[in-house]
């Protein structure tokens, strides 16, 4: 109990509440902090999301799109998560083209592209909010990549 009984009486103790602006500036160069930098670096909104952030993000996007990308559980959740993290419009844009097109190989990855996986797609384009003619670009353009590689036509079904 002494731990807590030391923690309270810190907790409850106001005498280091009213520091003097010469304390406070001693303690800023003390821990090298500036005026500005210490209320600049308090608002969420000026905060950058890290680079391990980004990677955790775009791990719970290709988990989505992977999983059940028509899922209404997972999604507003992970939108919700990319504004917290500040994280771009545009990265997050251009993060879930990138997550869009990787399914896309991986769907054709076999020669053909099954009305199952069509709809997965289109459940996804959806999602994501892109145009039908932006979609079909990229699937076009996937196609024709995997034509090139594997030497041969895939099938797509209808």
């Amino acid at each position: 109990m002494g731990f807590l009984s030391t923690l309270r009486h810190l907790l409850t103790d106001h005498s280091h509440a009213e520091r003097s602006e010469e304390s406070l500036e001693r303690f800023r160069n003390a821990w090298g902090l500036d005026d500005e930098a210490a209320v600049a670096g308090d608002s969420p909104a000026d905060q950058v999301a890290s680079e391990y952030d980004r990677t955790q993000w775009r791990r719970k996007l290709h988990h989505i799109f992977e999983k059940d990308p028509a899922s209404d559980t997972e999604w507003p959740t992970l939108m919700r998560e990319a504004k917290a993290l500040n994280l771009d419009d545009a990265w997050v844009d251009a993060a879930m083209r990138e997550e869009f097109t990787m399914m896309i190989r991986s769907l054709i990855a076999d020669r053909r592209l099954s009305e199952d996986d069509q709809e997965r797609l289109e459940a996804v384009r959806k999602r994501m909010e892109m145009t039908e003619e932006e979609a079909a670009g990229l699937v076009q353009s996937v196609v024709a990549d995997a034509r090139r590689f594997f030497g041969g036509d895939v099938v797509i079904e209808h």
